[in-house]
């Protein structure tokens, strides 16, 4: 009997063949006796201690077998195990956070979700339109310089300037419309809830900025009035006092339309509501940004297959015993003349220090 590794008996071996092999056990009849009990002078034969050994051995090789071909896959993940707890504390920071973000937009949106008054759609007709105004102004204006005779690249920064001045004049929209919703949320701080003493400064203003809205104002006005007659100069040199009119208009038209477009977007309240909503977005990114850091799917790889190829080697080592202990039964059975063909009646576990009986009690 070698020591060799067994490999499991059914893996590939057709069921027949251990059809065959019972079939082909006799138990070969004494002239004395039909059946012959083991002898209870026996004990545990030295083949029986032989075979004992031998799927103990099993057991251990295979042990061992199991621990060398899971050992690179622990060790790579113990390799990644310093990169995994740093990525785990950033990880965890993140968490946190995250619900943070949740935890103060949800807040947000429940104490002041009454006061916003923008329409879903608005801020992105907002952001459509402003641009469009900014290139339909500098249109007019770069076309005219070209003309005129200006290098074009020069023309077309000088025309895009024009029209965002002429744009950002419309601004001024915003802060009216703002100064006109504060007015309205107006609260006496004695009135304020819990919940919204956190956000008074919505709700409490001691200076609504007039006056420097006014400032803005007039800056806004002087901003059109000069893009006004700059661009009729511009044109009535070109085209004639018409051309000229039609365009300069056309110019203050495009600052206004920016101030009403302004002054229909704005919302304080919606703008804060966004900003959080942003945030958590972006706390969210990083949290799943750095979940899907690979080293936690290394290690988290490494350690399940090393731990798979270990209890795999302990099964086989369980089924190599298994077949080892098979051998020395069929040992006994062929030698009915020195053990009988069996144990007595009352005796089913075999004499003290087999296997059977040890495994029996585990």
């Amino acid at each position: 009997m070698t020591s060799e590794l067994l490999p499991p008996r059914g893996s590939g071996e057709p069921v027949d063949s251990w059809k065959r092999e019972a079939d082909a056990v006799t138990l070969p009849r004494l002239a004395d006796a039909s059946a012959l009990a083991r002898p209870s002078a026996v004990g545990t034969t030295y083949a029986e201690l032989e075979h004992a050994a031998l799927a103990d051995e099993q057991e251990a090789s295979w042990s061992a077998e199991g621990e060398r071909s899971a050992r690179p896959h622990r060790a790579k993940a113990r390799g990644v195990d310093q990169h995994v707890e740093g990525f785990a504390l950033a990880l965890g920071e993140r968490a946190a956070e995250l619900k943070e973000t949740q935890a103060a937009y949800q807040d947000a949106a429940k104490v002041l979700g009454p006061y916003v008054r923008r329409a879903p759609g608005e801020k992105l007709r907002y952001l459509v339109c402003w641009p469009l105004l900014v290139a339909g102004d500098a249109a007019g204006v770069w076309s005219a310089a070209v003309v005129l005779g200006d290098i074009v690249f020069i023309a077309f920064w000088q025309a895009l300037a024009s029209g965002v001045a002429a744009a950002c004049a419309g601004l001024i929209g915003s802060e009216l419309r703002d100064i006109r919703m504060a007015k309205a949320r107006r609260r006496d701080p004695d009135d304020l809830t819990e919940d919204e003493q956190r956000y008074r400064r919505l709700f409490i203003t001691t200076d609504d900025g007039t006056p420097i809205v006014k400032l803005i104002g007039l800056l806004s006005v002087l901003v059109v009035a000069l893009i006004g007659v700059g661009i009729f100069a511009l044109r009535s040199s070109i085209e004639g006092p018409v051309a000229g009119l039609t365009f300069g208009l056309l110019a203050a038209a495009t600052a206004i339309g920016s101030g009403l477009l302004g002054y229909a977007a704005a919302d304080e309240v919606a703008d804060l509501l966004a900003s959080m909503a942003k945030r958590v977005r972006q706390a969210e990114k990083h949290y799943l940004s750095l979940a899907a850091s690979p080293v936690f799917t290394t290690r988290a790889t490494s350690d399940e297959t090393a731990d798979s190829l270990t209890r795999e080697a302990a099964h086989r080592g369980n089924a190599a015993a298994r077949r080892v202990e098979s051998l020395g039964w069929r040992v006994q059975r062929r030698n009915p003349h020195v053990l009988g063909h069996g144990y007595a009646v009352g005796e089913t576990c075999g004499p003290i220090g087999w296997r059977a009986r040890r495994g029996e009690g585990s």
